[in-house]
This record gives structure tokens, C-alpha cells and sequence, in this order.
């Protein structure tokens, strides 16, 4: 039973087909170049989105962060930051969203970096590093074709899809402390490592497994916790692709773990001779107060020409992304009646009504996995005043004597 079930993954994956991108073309959407240089920029190469402060986080692999916070009233950009890095960073993400931090995936050193800065980043320092090419990671060096994208994911997004090491066939969420695991894209063959790390110790990881992607090259992952879904961008000169999964995987006929594609699209190109996208970042699709935007960059030499250098960050929106924004859930506890959440979003108040269950454990995680509400409840219902709790994603996580489930609901 279980070797047919693979085989039907695996049958459906290889019939997604590329659909058109879901969004206005290169030339239409907003070009934010200026924003950062008039004069243009080379070497974008990595993006991320804080929906926390609302900015746009930019790496150039020659050694530059740039930061770009958006004005929702007007939907205009302004540079905040502009700061020198160390070695190649190709990738950018956030581990904690409200923390004056982040983290880069370093092409030239094979390191997951950790740099901290001031609240306005008068002062960008590196803090940690984990060097990839060192044991237990069996990471090898491949050159210039190596790490290029970077996204942190929380546990409580991989528990609720039971998310499988590679290493040993179980379901596996970090042990390190950090509440989540590092995603890593590899130009080398399109694979996506994952590692566990201390946030604190340098070196100090676990190795969790090399997954397959629907390509032969990955440069850039972007996580949308809204609908636990992971965008993996495919850098392949005229054919570049976007492709989405769920973080779920089965076993190929090789014996690799491949994650199951759900959809994937053919990416818009600029006109010109650069189709060297690199860089993806996104807004989270369910969102009670604004559409779903996205953005792309590309990787411009300085020989290039000028007009090329000028136009290498483009802003789409709004951006058709994918996925439900019904609740996340392992179990249908939501469809059997067993638990229900309401309203979905909330503001102030939720009820949370349980029925047919005894001994019941729940607890409400944020989106970057920690706790902030825990209780107990019986049959009947819970009302919970969440008038305290930052807007966001949350995740009810509720045990009985004989189930786990997880269900999502969002803060407004």
C-alpha cells in the first residue's frame, strides 16, 4: 500500500505543468531600482520580506546589504540601510522577525552567517557562523555553483505537515534551540539542504538531509507562513522557473527524498539580454489587510549596460499566490467538527469550541514556533482574550488522549 502511495506522488509530479506567472509582466510591474541607486546596481542576488516592519531585505554578493522599508498608506519605498558585508552573501532571511538580526547564506565561505545591527543598522556586525563544508554536513565544495538562496522555517510549520529528515526517515524539528531549521538552495544539481543550528555556538549544527527539487538548479526559497507553502526560485537561462510545494517529499526511484510540487510557474523576463533572476521574495497571501505582493530581482554585472544596471528590482502586485487560506491541519479536526476556532481572523476575542474530547492540551504558537498562551480545556467552549497578542499568523495546537492536530487562525 505504501509503495503505491509514493508512486502516486511521484506520478503527479511529474505532470505539473509551468503555468503563466501570476502576476503583471517584468515591464509593467514598479521598478524600485532607483530607490536603492539611480545610477543602477549590480549583484543582487537575494531577497527577503519582513511583514513584521514592512521592509525589503537586499543582498548584493559582492558584499552589500541593502534595506528598503514600504510605506503601505502611499506604497512607496525609501533606502534605510546601505551596508558593506563580508565574503559572498547570495541569500538573506530572518529567524526571529522582531529581532534586530538576520541571517545570509555566504556563496564564497559555504556559511549560514548571523549578523546583528543597530535598531537604525548604524552598525551591521557578524555575530555567528556555521561552515557548511564542515562535518556533519557532507556538503562539498563546487565553486561559484554552490550556496545561493536561504529561508528559515518554525517548527510549528513543519510539524503540521510532518515534515521527514532525510537522514533518517522520521519526522524531525530542530533540537538546536533556534525553534526551526535553515532551507538552503544549491546551484549543484537544484537541491535544497537543511540544517539545524545553535544560534549561539559557531559550527555548532545538525545535519537533516539534501532534498530534490523539480530542477537541476535552485537559487532562492521564500516561505510563506500563511499557507505553509515554500516558493523555490530556478535561475535556468530561458526557462527560469518558480516552483511551490508544501514541504512534503517521497522517495524517487533513486532512493533520493523529493519534495511533491503543487504548482509551478514560468517566471516573466525582462526584455533585454539579462535573464539572470535571482532574487524572490513575497507578502503573505492570507492577509486581512492587504493583496499579496511579490518581488524579483536579477544579477547584473558592472560591464553591463547601463539601462540593464537600472532595472533590476521590479515590485509586482498584486501577486495571485497560491494555497488556502483555511486552517493548516494534520488531523481534520476543523472538518470532523471536533475543534473549531471562530471567528477566523479575529481581533479581540476567539472562541475555541471542543467537543467529544477529553483531556485535552492546547497552546497557541506565533509564527516563528514560540508559545505565547497555554491552557487546559474541557468539553464546551474557550474564550480567549488575544487583545495582547501582536497581529500575525498563530497556530492552536490541541492534544487529546488519542490526537494531535494543528490549526491555523490568523490575529488581525
Amino acid at each position: 500500500m505504501q509503495r503505491i502511495y509514493l508512486l502516486t506522488f511521484f506520478v503527479q509530479t511529474l505532470l505539473i505543468q509551468a503555468q503563466a506567472w501570476p502576476s503583471e509582466n517584468w515591464s509593467a510591474a514598479t521598478n524600485l531600482t532607483a530607490v536603492m541607486d539611480g545610477n543602477g546596481v549590480t549583484d543582487l542576488s537575494g531577497l527577503h520580506f519582513n511583514v513584521v516592519n514592512n521592509r525589503l531585505y537586499a543582498v548584493q554578493n559582492d558584499g552589500h546589504l541593502r534595506v528598503l522599508q514600504r510605506n503601505s498608506a502611499n506604497n512607496t519605498f525609501s533606502q534605510i540601510a546601505y551596508k558593506t558585508l563580508s565574503g559572498g552573501p547570495e541569500g538573506i532571511t530572518q529567524a526571529n522577525l522582531n529581532a534586530n538580526e538576520f541571517y545570509t547564506i555566504d556563496e564564497n565561505n559555504y556559511e549560514i552567517r548571523r549578523y546583528t545591527h543597530t535598531a537604525n543598522f548604524s552598525t551591521v556586525s557578524l555575530y555567528k557562523h556555521w561552515n557548511l563544508l564542515a562535518l556533519p554536513s557532507p556538503m562539498q565544495d563546487t565553486g561559484n555553483n554552490g550556496c545561493e538562496g536561504i529561508v528559515f522555517i518554525a517548527d510549528s510549520y513543519l510539524t503540521a505537515v510532518g515534515f521527514i529528515s532525510e537522514q533518517t526517515g522520521q519526522a524531525y524539528t530542530s533540537v538546536k534551540g533556534l525553534g526551526g531549521l535553515f532551507f538552503v538552495a544549491s546551484q549543484d544539481g537544484g537541491y535544497i539542504w537543511v540544517f539545524d543550528v545553535n544560534p549561539n555556538v559557531n559550527d555548532d549544527f545538525a545535519y537533516v538531509g539534501k532534498y530534490k527539487t523539480n530542477r537541476a538548479e535552485s537559487c532562492e526559497l521564500s516561505f510563506d507562513n500563511s499557507t505553509g507553502l515554500l516558493y523555490i526560485l530556478h535561475d535556468i537561462a530561458g526557462n527560469n522557473k518558480l516552483e511551490v510545494t508544501n514541504l512534503s517529499t517521497f522517495i524517487t526511484g533513486g532512493g533520493n527524498r523529493k519534495f511533491i510540487t503543487l504548482n509551478e510557474f514560468l517566471l516573466t523576463n525582462p526584455g533585454d539580454a539579462n535573464e539572470n533572476i535571482e532574487g524572490f521574495a513575497m507578502t503573505p497571501k492570507c492577509s486581512a489587510t492587504e493583496t499579496t505582493s511579490a518581488w524579483l530581482c536579477r544579477d547584473v554585472e558592472n560591464n553591463e549596460a547601463v539601462a540593464i544596471q537600472q532595472d533590476v528590482l521590479r515590485w509586482f502586485n498584486p501577486f495571485d499566490a497560491p494555497g488556502t487560506c483555511a486552517p493548516l491541519e494534520t488531523l481534520g479536526f476543523e472538518q470532523d467538527n471536533l475543534v473549531v476556532v471562530s471567528p477566523n481572523p479575529a481581533t479581540t476575542q476567539i472562541a475555541i469550541s471542543v467537543r467529544n474530547m477529553r483531556n485535552v492540551t492546547m497552546q497557541i504558537c506565533n509564527s516563528l514556533g514560540q508559545c505565547v498562551l497555554k491552557n487546559m480545556i474541557s468539553n464546551g467552549t474557550l474564550m480567549l482574550d488575544i487583545s495582547s497578542l501582536s497581529k500575525g499568523i498563530y497556530i492552536l495546537k490541541v492534544n487529546d488522549d488519542e490526537r494531535t492536530a494543528t490549526i491555523k487562525w490568523i490575529k488581525n
